[in-house]
């Protein structure tokens, strides 16, 4: 029972290296993980942009229940 503890301790500290490993190399290349407030602002902008651009367009977006609803 002792070894497969030790296999699975193992595989954890693997996989906890490899993600500290593409973190470092992430924070070398200087981007940022978009934070979900970030990526939600941008949807939102994006949508003002096309209604300025059409403002007859049909809205079948994955957002348009949410604009209508206030949600």
């Amino acid at each position: 029972m002792g070894v497969v503890w030790g296999v699975v301790g193992l595989v954890v500290l693997a996989v906890l290296v490899a993600a500290w490993r593409m973190d470092a190399a992430a924070r070398r290349r200087s981007t940022r993980v978009a934070h979900h407030s970030d990526v939600w602002s941008q949807v939102r902008e994006s949508r003002r942009d096309a209604e300025v651009v059409n403002p007859l367009a049909t809205d079948y977006s994955w957002t348009s229940w949410s604009r209508r609803n206030r949600r």
